[in-house]
């Protein structure tokens, strides 16, 4: 009776071939991203100076729009980064690494290796990326109050409280992915 229960070691794999090559291509894929955006992107800033610009437009609208404040902002002409501005003072910084374009690859390039019709993938894609910007608008605007009124809070919430928000809505959007995609598919073969 010992002898008929299947061990790991009977001659099957311990790993599902499947899991291993999929963790096998995401390093290989972000590999690739961080080497491409390093030498390619970040230097020119080609896809961070108009991320980071338009997400700083977004945070100064959402923040004249909730407080009686007055911002501007302004972009810093050396550094990686826009100023929110009062008065013609800069008050507030915003870096490019805060933009938020590494959790948009990290989001689209799971999707994408994930076995999925692409027009799903595609369209899960695009409304992530808009969720993430928009997140990161109110994240940013939420920083810049506590900030200006409890700086004390301010360090914890910048590097852990609303990182974990928005690593939640990246999962959350694969959860989503994953879950109408099962009830999809199974749609399709009860009506096959």
């Amino acid at each position: 009776m010992l002898a008929d229960k299947p061990t790991p070691n009977d001659g099957k794999p311990v790993f599902n071939k499947k899991v291993t090559w999929f963790f096998i291509r995401l390093f290989v894929l972000f590999t690739i991203w961080f080497v491409c955006y390093t030498l390619i992107l970040l230097p020119g800033r080609k896809l961070d100076k108009p991320l980071t610009n338009f997400i700083t437009a977004g945070v100064t609208k959402v923040i004249n729009t909730s407080s009686n404040e007055q911002l501007g902002w302004v972009a810093d002409p050396v550094r990686p980064c826009t100023h929110l501005t009062k008065n013609g003072n800069a008050i507030f910084d915003i870096y490019d690494v805060c933009n938020g374009v590494d959790l948009m690859f990290i989001y689209v390039g799971v999707l994408f290796l994930l076995p999925y019709p692409i027009k799903r993938k595609i369209i899960f894609s695009v409304c992530g990326i808009a969720a993430i910007i928009l997140l990161n608008i109110v994240r940013i605007a939420g920083l810049y109050f506590i900030y200006i009124h409890q700086r004390s809070a301010f360090d914890f919430s910048h590097h852990y409280l609303f990182t974990l928000l928005m690593y939640v809505l990246i999962f959350y959007g694969w959860w989503l992915f994953v879950k109408k995609s099962k009830t999809y598919d199974q749609g399709q073969v009860k009506a096959a």
